[in-house]
């Protein structure tokens, strides 16, 4: 039996918004750029902007992005650049 086409148009949105949301929820795979980190994990999407801004002014990182996190139970602190959790300086400011 032949699906309707509403049927099909339905099932192919479905399928195509399971895939986006999967890349948008992680960062460091959807990008490519393997120089994405998680930095921390916050109750809140407010919390998690706080602490990106603080961040960045305390030039810990250059810049950083909120995203559920796994089982939308926190909010997951993605961050690049800055320095590394090693705590090595930004190769910028190392000169």
């Amino acid at each position: 039996m032949r699906p309707s086409p509403t049927r099909a148009t339905i099932a192919l949105g479905l399928f195509a918004g399971a895939l986006l949301w999967n890349a948008a929820a992680s960062p460091a795979t959807a990008s490519g750029s393997a120089s994405w980190r998680e930095a921390g994990h916050f109750d809140t999407g407010g919390a998690c902007q706080r602490a990106g801004r603080e961040g960045i002014r305390r030039h810990k990182w250059d810049e950083y992005k909120c995203r559920p996190g796994r089982g939308d139970a926190y909010v997951t602190l993605w961050v690049r650049g800055g320095r590394s959790r090693a705590g090595a300086p930004h190769p910028a400011l190392a000169r």
